[in-house]
């Protein structure tokens, strides 16, 4: 009955380790990660909604199309359940992957290189000989003092030796696959728990957050508080370019009481509370006029460099009021269709009036819209200690790992043996030149004469036929 039970065991042990090995497979990995770069592609190509606005889908794509976008989630991809999932499933392959075949290798650097004996040593990828009369234990401290002197860790033990360089950069595999799981894990925190958006907001009206942009599988929480406008303007270079975009906002609680007051612009947001509130664009949304002391207020249109307003007198004749920017006078002109171009009727200042016929034309003002993106992205510093992480593994992958063993044996008539060998995983033919480097140094400075046990062109074998 114990054998039954120790079978069964085995059995489900074996189905265990199979499936845990579907998820670190390489394989799923590159599908994985396949899917997720279509995935970014698909994103940047169409219009996000918590970027520009669900208004920028519609001016791309028109009223047939937007709709299936927004519908399909392709204008919100990144808050998609598939999305979502593609990043869970990636986690789940690089920690099993991780766990199986990356961490493990930690233990094999804890323990210590073992001492080879001198058939051993002439088994390895780069081998050489050197035959000298001086003491076994003078020879191994003289090559001991070189290999140091080129930065290699060396331990002895009695006649035998053995050198370790670069050992750090084996560490490279982990630390990389730590700063990929810690950016996994930065993505999945901001993807549950963080939102985004844009809105267009009028000079003197208030940003709230109820239509914020996030997953359908959200778990986060939306702000209390608020943004009010209080100005905005835009700064031009001589020739009427646009230059820089300003905004000051106030942040006012949920009882309209200030908490905090700046001046943003492109590339400095206001902060508060983990929100970073973005200048993202600017224009003029309407003017005001009065007619014969009524006010009236239109909606602008961008036209170019301008923005123009249309008033229908009749089926014939149109009013168009053009404006550059906030303190410049308004434009009046009348348009037929008759007439080759609209004519000017006259130029306005802001607060002034003018005479048309028997109507007092008075300006206003033109109202300004700052278009405002806000993000919170509570996974961000995790995500830049995961970038922290995978660079220095990068650094650390550049560092060859290379091994030196050596071993002295007399020959009972008064001369030593050195056999020396090594083996390194890359650059090989340059850890070869230094193999020959350190013995052509020892030949000179050591009396005897070398010989050389295996041809000159042996540190070029990739074949290692000791387990090193």
């Amino acid at each position: 009955m114990e054998a039954v039970r120790t079978t069964v065991e085995a059995r489900a042990s074996k189905r265990s380790r199979a499936t845990w090995s579907v998820f670190s497979s390489v394989k799923l990995t590159v599908l994985l990660l396949s899917l997720i770069a279509f995935t970014v592609l698909l994103g940047a190509w169409c219009p996000q909604e918590s970027q520009v606005g669900q208004e920028k889908v519609f001016e791309q794509f028109g009223t047939d199309v937007a709709p299936w976008m927004i519908k399909l989630g392709i204008s919100d991809i990144f808050h998609t359940p598939f999305f979502l999932t593609l990043i869970a499933l990636l986690t789940i392959n690089l920690v099993v992957a991780s766990w199986q075949r990356v961490f493990p290798r930690l233990w094999v650097l804890r323990h210590p290189l073992p001492f080879l004996n001198p058939s051993e040593v002439m088994r390895l990828p780069v081998s050489k000989t050197l035959t000298t009369s001086i003491e076994p234990d003078q020879l191994i401290n003289q090559l001991s003092k070189k290999l140091k002197h080129n930065l290699y860790f060396v331990r002895r033990q009695g006649t035998s030796l053995v050198a370790e360089s670069g050992k750090i950069g084996r560490l490279a595999p982990t630390i990389t696959h730590i700063g990929l799981l810690t950016l996994l894990l930065g993505v999945t925190i901001s993807s549950w728990t963080g939102f985004s958006g844009f809105k267009p907001v009028l000079l003197g009206s208030n940003l709230f957050f109820g239509d914020s942009e996030h997953s359908k599988l959200w778990i986060g929480k939306l702000p209390t508080w608020h943004i009010k406008v209080d100005s905005t303007r835009r700064e031009n270079y001589e020739s009427g370019e646009a230059k820089q975009w300003y905004s000051r906002l106030t942040v006012l609680d949920q009882n309209d009481h200030v908490v905090k007051s700046e001046e943003i612009s492109v590339n400095n947001p206001l902060s508060y509370e983990g929100v970073d509130i973005y200048q993202s664009s600017w224009g003029l949304d309407q003017i005001q006029l009065a007619f014969n002391g009524q006010a009236k207020t239109m909606s602008l249109r961008p036209m170019g460099k301008l923005y123009a307003a249309f008033l229908p007198l009749t089926k014939d004749l149109i009013l168009i009021f053009s404006v550059r920017d906030q303190e410049g006078p308004m434009r009046v002109f009348a348009k037929r269709p008759d007439w080759d171009a609209p004519k000017l009727l006259g130029e306005i200042a802001v607060g002034k009036s003018l005479k048309l016929g028997t109507v007092q034309l008075t300006y206003g003002g033109a109202l300004p819209v700052t278009g405002l993106q806000y993000k919170c992205d509570p996974g961000l510093a995790i995500t830049y200690t995961a970038f922290a992480f995978i660079m220095l593994g990068v650094c650390l992958a550049s560092i060859p790992h290379r091994q030196v063993w050596a071993a002295v044996s007399p020959d009972g008539y008064g001369s030593s043996f050195l056999f020396i060998g090594g083996s390194a995983k890359k650059g090989k033919i340059l850890f070869g030149k230094q193999m020959d480097k350190i013995v052509a140094q020892l030949q000179k400075e050591l009396p005897g004469r070398a010989n050389e046990a295996l041809p000159e062109n042996s540190y070029s074998s990739a074949k290692d036929t000791v387990n090193v």
